[in-house]
């Protein structure tokens, strides 16, 4: 199996390898092993672009998965148009844990920045208390002090997100560079370390409420599949078929 470390997707030129190399180590202090995926899934290249101006593009699929988390994966696109980590976390449905959800792109002439707990049960309330939203929502206020929020998503999309989310939109300039550096990545690593205690310090829940989550998960996951923004993209990256491979078989497997 390729090593991500060895990627260019640990080379300090790619925008978000800060960010990936947080997510390998950390995972790593908590015994998260590899999870196997076909060799086409790992890394792929490829080219887009008119005829005569292509352009190349890498993507890396890097899983880990423990007795605790169900899935852990970071999903890496390096071009010279589109930078993107896509990390998400699906814990184990013994734990009544969000997930833990992050999205980075750097699209042409934008950065989509989203990171957030990411809710699998509704109410709220059954699966954050008090003290967690709080933190969360004051780690998500001390970032939009500096970085500035992007407008309201539409209904359909919000109840798929918690209210301590992050949600930026910046342009690309040396202002926006600054930010990814300094106060989205203090803002990740916070997050990160807050939801890796969390899910450390989870107790099991009951079978009833066992299978509430693993309802609230596959409609979750059901939701991505169907409608992920990310589809477009891909699409225009890898082509339809490996597109759709990818999005129904491992970025939203649950197992």
């Amino acid at each position: 199996m390729k090593d991500i470390k060895n990627s260019v997707f640990y080379k300090d030129d790619w925008r978000w390898s800060h960010f990936l190399k947080y997510i390998v180590s950390k995972l790593g202090e908590y015994n998260a092993v590899e999870k196997y995926l076909p060799s086409k899934y790992v890394f792929k290249e490829s080219t887009y672009g008119p005829k005569k101006f292509k352009n190349q593009v890498q993507l890396f699929n890097w899983s880990v998965h423990n007795n605790r988390m169900n899935l852990a994966r970071a999903v890496c696109i390096n071009s010279p148009s589109y930078s993107v980590l896509n990390f998400l976390i699906i814990p184990n449905s013994k734990y009544n844990i969000p997930f833990l959800g992050v999205d980075f792109v750097t699209l042409p002439h934008l950065h989509l920045i989203v990171l957030d707990f990411q809710p699998s049960l509704f109410p709220l309330e059954k699966q954050f208390d008090n003290d967690l939203l709080m933190q969360i929502i004051n780690l998500k206020n001390d970032c939009h002090q500096i970085v500035p929020r992007a407008e309201k998503m539409s209904s359909e999309v919000e109840k798929f997100f918690s209210p301590g989310m992050i949600w930026s939109k910046l342009p690309i300039n040396k202002q926006s560079e600054d930010f990814i550096a300094g106060q989205i990545y203090k803002s990740f690593t916070d997050y990160f370390d807050l939801y890796l205690k969390i899910l450390v310090d989870s107790n099991s829940v009951t079978t009833n409420l066992q299978n509430e989550i693993v309802k609230g998960q596959q409609s979750y996951l059901e939701y991505r599949k169907e409608k992920d923004p990310a589809r477009p993209m891909l699409t225009k990256l890898f082509g339809k078929e490996f597109t759709e491979e990818l999005i129904n078989n491992v970025l939203f497997a649950a197992k």
